[in-house]
């Protein structure tokens, strides 16, 4: 099974139509129509019901639709964060903090932003008050978490 199957089939759903998930796809609607009927036959079963211009989901076609999505989600994921190590185009953010503050209430912060901004990258590191102002002063931090 090829991912570009997987694609066409998510497309056809969300599109709600062959022609238009085709011209999305940017092939042919018999092209789409039969890479839909390769997968299936190479899944042993039917994806939909096909009636006249219209269709719905076979039970067997809703769990590949919303197991395709998440694949393809997925690898959509890890195209961009490989093309973005690749380009070696990382975001740095360099924060200073007291030791106190090093806690897991820190890194708990830092895990959900990295969630949403995964292509930060953060260089952490702790001191104490002088050391951090001398690191803010010298602009080798962007921001020191402190108590003063």
């Amino acid at each position: 099974m090829l991912l570009r199957q997987m694609r066409y089939f998510v497309s056809v759903i969300e599109n709600n139509s062959f022609t238009e998930a085709a011209e999305q796809e940017f092939i042919s609607q018999s092209a789409i129509s039969q890479q839909i009927q390769s997968l299936e036959t190479e899944l042993g079963t039917e994806l939909f019901i096909r009636q006249h211009r219209k269709f719905r989901l076979t039970s067997a076609g809703e769990y590949f639709y919303q197991e395709s999505r998440q694949i393809l989600s997925r690898i959509d994921r890890i195209i961009l964060e490989t093309q973005r190590i690749g380009s070696d185009d990382d975001a740095h953010l360099r924060i200073g903090y007291l030791q106190v503050y090093g806690g897991p209430v820190l890194h708990q912060a830092i895990t959900e932003f990295s969630e949403i901004y995964p292509e930060v990258v953060f260089d952490l590191i702790h001191g104490t008050h002088e050391e951090l102002y001398q690191e803010l002063f010298q602009q080798t931090v962007h921001l020191v978490l402190s108590d003063q």
